[in-house]
């Protein structure tokens, strides 16, 4: 159903909001549903028999079944930056054991057979520790929006790992101050009253904002220099995890808070739009109509102002508080300072 821009319809019997802290011609899509419009980190851990530092929780085989596939050195490695959470039980999903049988795949050891010969030979950015920055501060059950970018920032210092954010001290990348623009400009989104002076998104991803990108590492200088080497399958198993775990009513097992059902993907560009509508499209309708894709072209200066859904104007972060109130969520604060 095509809801209406401006006034999207609001879902009968939505939950109360939880207090958790691609160019298309028109904007939501409530899965899908509409189409665009104009206008760092530490954690306990253990070693395992090869030397690898593991994440607490984090085993060297595919699941605890005594049958699992242990996974490779390598494997363990990469994984060992990808930090367990201190909520993670039988009964909360969490990105390890939605992702835990595709660990143990001969595609993501060749991946991080790959991402450890670069890191030999080469400067590759983020740092070890940052790969999994998205996924370490937004934890699988907190997801509520979902951001795509292409590949990490190529130069010095500027790579963390979140999608389209910088470390502080670091000058703001053009897309970034656009994207600040464009949230002065909404009249919808009230607490944005200034420009900020960095670009450190840590603040979103901590309110269950996944930043992610389509590739999580690079070489230094050369951009997509890790493009095609395994990491696009890996982020579509992410973005299908964040689907498939409110297969079940959106229902958090963890906890007696409510919490809301289904996310909102914010897709700018034509990549990432196609990334993740070719992701949802492999899922059945009912798990796709869970969530809502806002799209609209990227905002680098390239193409903020161009095609039929440009993103200057398109209040995408306005309207994506609009459909997490409808399904039960508490709306961004789209603030990048200040406490959660």
């Amino acid at each position: 159903m095509i809801t209406s821009f401006f006034k999207p319809k609001s879902k009968p019997g939505c939950k109360r909001p939880r207090n958790v802290d691609g160019d298309n011609a028109s904007g939501v899509l409530d899965h899908g549903v509409t189409c665009a419009n104009k206008k760092q980190l530490s954690t306990t851990t253990t070693s395992n028999a090869d030397g690898i530092s593991l994440p607490r929780h984090t085993s060297t085989t595919s699941s605890n079944n005594s049958k699992s596939k242990p996974l490779s050195v390598e494997a363990a490695a990469l994984l060992s930056f990808l930090h367990a959470h201190e909520y993670d039980n039988a009964k909360t999903d969490s990105w390890r054991k939605a992702l835990i049988q595709y660990f143990a795949t001969t595609n993501f050891t060749s991946l991080a057979k790959f991402v450890a010969n670069e890191r030999a030979s080469k400067t590759v950015y983020p740092p070890p520790n940052l790969v999994f920055s998205a996924m370490n501060l937004t934890p699988l059950h907190m997801v509520k929006v979902v951001i795509v970018g292409q590949d990490p920032y190529h130069q010095p210092n500027q790579g963390h790992g979140l999608s389209f954010s910088v470390p502080h001290g670091i000058p703001i990348p053009p897309s970034l101050r656009n994207i600040y623009k464009e949230l002065h400009n909404d009249t919808n989104v009230d607490s944005f009253t200034s420009i900020p002076t960095h670009g450190n998104l840590e603040r979103w991803a901590k309110q269950g904002v996944l930043l992610l990108n389509n590739v999580l590492t690079v070489r230094r200088g050369e951009a997509a220099s890790h493009a095609k080497k395994g990491w696009e399958e890996f982020t579509d198993k992410v973005i299908g995890a964040v689907i498939e775990r409110d297969a079940d009513d959106g229902d958090d097992d963890n906890s007696n808070d409510e919490r809301g059902t289904g996310v909102v993907f914010l897709l700018w560009g034509k990549p990432a739009s196609l990334k993740a509508q070719t992701v949802l499209s492999k899922f059945n309708n009912n798990k796709r109509s869970k969530h809502a894709v806002i799209m609209c072209s990227h905002p680098s200066p390239l193409g903020a102002t161009k095609t039929d859904s440009p993103f200057m104007g398109s209040k995408c972060f306005s309207r994506a508080n609009e459909e997490l109130v409808n399904r039960g969520w508490k709306p961004i604060d789209w603030r990048v300072d200040g406490p959660l």
